[in-house]
């Protein structure tokens, strides 16, 4: 019997010039744990995720290839108005930046309005969106791991409380026995 893996993260890529698509593709495209959708405008990727939000209860990871310079206020606006039309679509998305140039500047603004991190588009920019791609997911997972075992504990301390609240009222009305 073949046991079936459930996608554990929905990662979308938009890449005007494909830069990084084949690479991404053979890393995530083939694999029954990660959903790899890839898009050549922002356009046609909020078109889909007003069609299809990500489940809620699994990370999703925007990888967003920026071919400009984001040293000058367009771009970094550009970017902040896709985060904005993003959260208001669907929350819970972290995007990862990646660009040939960036500066303090530029990251500390994109860091405020939401963004990940910024990678700078080098040889070593896949092994940094890797890293944060799993970083991502191991976020997600112990969140969900803190969330059930807060149920647990919860549920934990109602029944110590009614078995409390059944031995005081025992105590008071079978007296013999204790």
């Amino acid at each position: 019997m073949k046991k079936t893996t459930k996608a554990i993260a929905t990662i979308y890529l938009i890449d005007e010039l494909k830069h990084h698509n084949e690479e991404l593709m053979y890393q995530y495209g083939n694999s029954e744990k990660y959903r790899f959708l890839y898009f050549n405008s922002e356009h046609h990727f909020l078109e889909d995720i007003r069609k299809n939000p990500p489940p809620p209860n699994e990370p999703g990871i925007l990888i967003f290839v920026v071919n400009r310079h984001l040293n000058i206020d367009s771009p970094v606006k550009e970017v902040t108005n896709l985060l904005h039309k993003l959260n208001t679509i669907s929350h819970g998305i972290e995007v990862i930046i990646t660009t040939t140039q960036k500066t303090p500047e530029t990251e500390r603004k994109l860091k405020e309005a939401g963004v990940l991190a910024v990678v700078i588009d080098n040889e070593n920019a896949l092994l940094r969106i890797d890293n944060l791609i799993k970083g991502t997911i191991s976020k997600h997972t112990i969140w969900k791991k803190r969330k059930a075992s807060k149920l647990a504990f919860r549920i934990l301390v109602l029944y110590l409380f009614l078995s409390l609240l059944f031995l005081i009222a025992a105590y008071f009305l079978l007296p013999d026995y204790f």
